[in-house]
């Protein structure tokens, strides 16, 4: 078997003498590029020959043994090691050692599996890594392997998705280094391949030509499909990040108060598990002539309505806000009567009734918030999780697709956009 050169780091670091600093390897490349192939081959030999144990997952569990398993079944019969390993329902043995299939999620909602149970394991492989949800959901599993006499390894494989995705954001943005990158920074390896680094005689003539076609006819899907280029925004998306308006918002700290309309928050609580309480605040302003909403800081917390208000009301007294409006449909009566409790009385308390449906609401308001609001900078801040998850789900919402528990940050700025729209409609 030859493999592209690209690869030789990934091999050696089999030998405990290579590259000791390294526990993370990031593998990132386009259709055909050979990625799970590769790590599929070095599971195997690590397994038989170096005695590794090795927890190999999907987010999902449904399909784990009927996808990645066969993957790396069929590599035992090319490497020759049919006598030396034993393929099981939902494992791989080698002697005392083994390749374990396990999925990250668990059930239909968002619980992961009990992950402090599992011991033993030096090197966990992440299989369409980019289907893993959030940072945490990772590091849980990370956590978890921690040999004491083996390198311990993370192996994170993906088709690079969209910019706001927290593996770009962790291991890209937030650590300076360049997509595509074949190197090492600090404890992470870094391989990028595509269907070019492949032997032309493992990818069909019909595949590359359809592959020339969409170079011509999509360059941007081209480059993120096939060469596995990450892309700014997700297709269909109502307010692409590139187009919404970001400042330095510390201006507002010094502006004449003749030119705040209102300094207020909306909340828009939580449905149901899964949903976040989400709270922009707000200052309306009218300078020269134009109406401007800065949206300057935002709670936006799957945490409990108790903990949440208390946040809010901290928040809501360190801004000196003047109202807070809050959706009292479903469990909104209950934050309502925290709130009512907890804000000081001269900061009003305004209860409402959605009666517009959610979709009907944000498809009638995207446009407005895209034209008449400001966010400030820290919404762009990686160190403020809070922050940006609230940005990376309101540029994430698709007017068609699966919006399920990323609606809530579009949703309460619609709210801001119905209220502005109306209160202040003779200065729009």
């Amino acid at each position: 078997m030859k493999f592209s050169d690209k690869y030789k780091p990934l091999f050696n670091l089999l030998n405990q003498d290579y590259y000791p600093e390294v526990d993370t390897v990031i593998i990132t490349g386009g259709r055909g590029s050979g990625k799970s192939f590769v790590v599929a081959i070095k599971s195997v030999i690590a397994l038989v020959d170096y005695g590794w144990n090795i927890l190999y997952t999907r987010f999902t569990n449904a399909s784990i043994v009927d996808s990645v398993k066969p993957e790396v079944d069929d590599k035992i019969e090319l490497l020759g090691y049919g006598e030396k390993c034993e393929s099981q329902t939902n494992r791989i043995v080698s002697g005392s050692n083994r390749i374990s299939f396990k999925g990250i999620k668990t059930g239909s909602k968002q619980q992961t599996a009990n992950l402090k149970s599992l011991s033993g394991y030096n090197c966990f492989v992440i299989d369409e890594a980019e289907e893993t949800p959030d940072y945490d959901t990772f590091k849980k599993v990370f956590y978890s392997i921690r040999s004491s006499d083996k390198r311990n390894l993370t192996i994170l494989i993906l088709n690079p998705t969209y910019k706001q995705h927290w593996i770009y954001r962790e291991f890209f943005q937030n650590r300076d280094v360049e997509a595509g990158s074949n190197c090492i920074k600090d404890n992470v390896m870094y391989i990028h391949t595509s269907y070019l680094d492949v032997e032309k005689k493992f990818i069909a003539e019909n595949i590359r030509k359809d592959y020339d076609r969409l170079k011509e006819l999509n360059p941007d899907k081209y480059t993120n499909i096939v060469m596995g280029g990450w892309i700014d925004d997700p297709e269909g998306v109502l307010l692409p990040k590139s187009n919404l308006k970001f400042a330095d918002l510390s201006f507002l700290d010094n502006l004449d108060p003749k030119h705040i309309l209102l300094n207020f928050a909306f909340l828009d609580p939580a449905d149901k598990g899964g949903d976040n309480f989400a709270v922009p605040f707000c200052k309306v302003c009218y300078i020269e002539n134009q109406l401007q909403v800065y949206v300057y800081s935002a709670v936006y917390s799957k945490t409990g309505t108790e903990s949440t208000c208390e946040r809010i009301t901290d928040r809501a007294i360190k801004y000196k806000i003047e109202q807070t409006h809050i959706e009292i449909n479903g469990l909104g009566l209950a934050a309502y009567a925290l709130l009512k409790k907890s804000l000081p009385e001269k900061i009003k308390l305004i209860a409402y009734n959605q009666r517009q449906n959610k979709e009907v609401r944000i498809l009638g308001n995207y446009e407005f918030i895209q034209q008449y609001f400001t966010f400030s900078n820290d919404f762009l801040n990686i160190d403020d999780n809070e922050l940006v998850r609230f940005i990376n789900d309101l540029t994430a919402y698709t007017a068609e697709g699966d919006n399920k528990h990323i609606a809530d940050a579009i949703d309460s700025l619609s709210a801001v956009a119905n209220f502005v729209k109306l209160k202040y409609r003779k200065l729009l």
